[in-house]
């Protein structure tokens, strides 16, 4: 910017129609805002720091660092936090708007407001379509300059509020993320409004093929299932529902738990197919062992007494010299065998 650039009043100079980008309304949230920092970049060294400590006067606790040229200031952003960027427009080297389109691909919501006696349609075009904050011509006047300390707490006030929703959600995400069950959202119309990755990957998907589609589309043979049943009966009574469903195109079990809302129904689920088969094998062993206990042992048992039976009377019948004593001693260990597994049975439940 050259001297006559910085003396030059707000009247000299075509007023752009595209000015107006903020209300000139009461601050908003300015109340609650506290430590705020600004860069302020103007290669007039001399009117900046005059500007800064106008500005200092009508913010509270406002920190202002400075740069001559954007060069400095993208140096000076790599190096700082800082919650606004005040720019003029004419600079040696990157002019304003340049700036502006360096510090929109590296901090795409930072706040920044074109503060320069440069005004022109042309311009002010340029600064929309570069996404900037605010507008303003440059004017030394207190009324100007007021003005400018109010649209510096506004970007600022809607910059931390969005930073602060933003975090907000990025917090709920991570606790989601960290919740096993899969989500999906449902609209009164079955559209799925929103699923996560881990849902996307059960229902054969992505996020981006499955979002916006009918339920009942993505899942047609779930029509006649307690996907369609329990869902209309959360929708109808608007009490909760859980079930534990097949889907046999998948050859997976669900359990899915189904919460409604005004506008439809938030639902958690997960593949429980590992489960099922674990419990059906575990029945199936069950079942193995109750037979074993009920139908086997006894044979086994009966078997037992008759060997023994057997034995003692081969002892007593025989008038040779053949020993027994083994046949006795195999039949005692039969029947050692049969109590020791009847206690296990017992232990386990089996009668």
């Amino acid at each position: 910017m050259s001297q006559d650039d910085g003396n030059e009043p707000a009247a000299d100079g075509p007023r752009p129609a595209a000015e107006p980008f903020r209300q000139d309304a009461a601050h908003v949230g300015s109340d609650d805002l506290e430590d705020i920092s600004i860069l302020f970049v103007d290669d007039e060294r001399q009117l900046l720091s005059i500007l800064a400590s106008k500005l200092k006067e009508e913010i509270d606790d406002l920190e202002v660092v400075t740069a001559s040229h954007a060069t400095e200031a993208l140096e000076l952003l790599e190096q700082l936090e800082v919650d606004c960027v005040v720019s003029d427009y004419k600079m040696p080297g990157r002019n304003g708007l340049e700036l502006l389109e360096a510090v929109r691909e590296r901090s795409p919501g930072l706040p920044f407001i074109l503060f320069t006696s440069q005004g022109s349609e042309d311009i002010a075009t340029e600064a929309i379509n570069a996404d900037v904050t605010d507008y303003l011509q440059k004017d030394l006047g207190e009324e100007q300059l007021v003005l400018l300390a109010n649209r510096i707490e506004n970007a600022v006030s809607q910059y931390r509020a969005q930073q602060e929703a933003r975090d907000t959600y990025q917090h709920v995400r991570r606790i989601h993320d960290r919740i096993s069950d899969a989500f999906l959202g449902l609209d009164s119309e079955w559209t799925i409004t929103y699923v996560d990755e881990q849902g996307a990957g059960l229902l054969k998907g992505t996020t981006e093929e499955l979002h916006g589609r009918d339920f009942w589309e993505v899942l047609p043979q779930a029509t006649g299932t307690p996907f369609e049943t329990e869902f209309e009966r959360a929708l109808e009574l608007g009490d909760p529902v859980d079930f534990e469903v097949h889907y046999d195109p998948f050859e997976t079990w669900f359990e899915v738990r189904a919460f409604p809302a005004d506008d439809g129904l938030s639902v958690y689920f997960r593949d429980i197919t590992d489960l099922k088969e674990r419990e059906a094998e575990l029945q199936r062993q069950g079942d193995l062992l109750d037979a074993i206990a009920t139908e086997i042992g006894p044979r086994l048992k009966a078997a037992g007494r008759d060997l023994a039976n057997d034995a003692d009377a081969v002892a007593e019948g025989c008038d040779c010299d053949a020993p027994t004593d083994e046949v006795v001693e195999d039949a005692a260990e039969i029947n050692a065998a049969i109590e020791e597994m009847e206690r296990l049975f017992d232990e386990a439940g089996y009668e």
